[in-house]
């Protein structure tokens, strides 16, 4: 799987650069300004970035974004635990629509040989209820503050953004990624890009493990009989207890259909702290401004309405085609 390694690696030194050069925050502020809907505003950032960021990136931009807005706006500690714990969430469920959303979704797309819109197309029955499920819980005040942009555009971000391009044409196959290997690593030396290089050793451990596990035949205790709801199911349960992205290495191994799969581990990335990586990064940016009983009350009561969501979509378009 060294496309998915080589695609993480790329996505992790570019999106960094881009993040300490404050092109991100830049944006971020940019578009804040432009309204008084500070919470919601923050919330639909949150999906957006993460659909193209990830997951992870986004929440690394935005919480610490969010402690600064908060204080021009005066926001209750209560509104702001909130809303922390929901940028968590939107960045779960916003990365789920696009391949390079998240770990999990990069793998899948390159172990399935799935086609990007095919990919997008497929989610956003996901990112639709996964909105709907979100809702009610949001806030619509309006806060009248005008945040300070005192982040001049610089030209050096016009080469960080082409650079990133050419990633994305890498990862829909419009480029090899040998490509612009040394283009990567020419960016991350001159910037001295910080890299997870924990995370990157953490999924060739994983890819090696999988494979240990499937020559030896243990992996198959994993493999279950069931219909396209209980591996949804049984994916996201696998998830809250063993993190998403390995329960997606290790049934993708077992199973031949995606789709279950991706809702299952994306829906599962909600509700246990060690479901999502990105869970954790909520909690260790936001200061100890958000309680874990809270977070987690939360993160499992989205969890369940989202998962049941989709199970109905799920059974009522199971129907719908075998009428036809």
């Amino acid at each position: 799987e060294w496309k998915t390694i080589f695609t993480l690696f790329y996505i992790l030194v570019i999106v960094n650069v881009l993040k300490d050069s404050k092109f991100l925050e830049w944006v971020s502020l940019s578009i804040l300004n432009c309204t008084n809907r500070i919470y919601i505003m923050l919330i639909v950032l949150t999906l957006l970035l993460s659909s193209i960021i990830t997951n992870d990136i986004a929440l690394f931009v935005i919480i610490p974004i969010t402690g600064i807005v908060s204080k021009y706006v005066q926001m209750s500690s209560r509104d702001l635990e909130k809303l922390f714990i929901f940028e968590g969430i939107s960045a779960n469920i916003g990365s789920a629509l696009t391949p390079i959303g998240n770990p999990q979704n990069l793998f899948l797309y390159h172990f399935y040989n799935i086609g990007a819109l095919e990919f997008i197309i497929n989610m956003l029955p996901f990112e639709i209820f996964g909105i709907l499920v979100i809702l009610p819980f949001l806030e619509f005040k309006r806060y009248d503050a005008k945040v300070n942009i005192d982040i001049e555009f610089k030209k050096e971000w016009i080469i960080y953004i082409a650079t990133f391009i050419l990633v994305l044409l890498c990862i829909f196959g419009f480029l090899e990624f040998l490509y612009i290997l040394p283009l990567i690593l020419a960016v991350m030396i001159y910037k001295r890009a910080k890299v997870d290089w924990l995370f990157l050793l953490t999924f060739i451990f994983l890819f090696v493990d999988i494979e240990g596990l499937k020559r030896i035949g243990i992996i198959d205790i994993f493999s279950i009989k069931c219909d396209e709801i209980m591996l949804m199911i049984y994916s996201s349960l696998l998830s809250q207890i063993i993190s998403n992205v390995p329960a997606t290495v290790l049934l993708s191994n077992l199973y031949s259909n995606w789709l279950p799969i991706a809702y299952g581990v994306n829906v599962g990335g909600n509700g246990t702290l060690i479901a999502s990586f990105a869970n954790l990064i909520t909690l260790r940016l936001s200061d100890k401004k958000v309680s874990v009983g809270r977070f987690l009350l939360i993160g499992i009561v989205v969890y369940v309405m989202h998962l049941v969501a989709l199970a109905i979509y799920i059974t009522i378009i199971a129907k719908l085609l075998e009428n036809i």
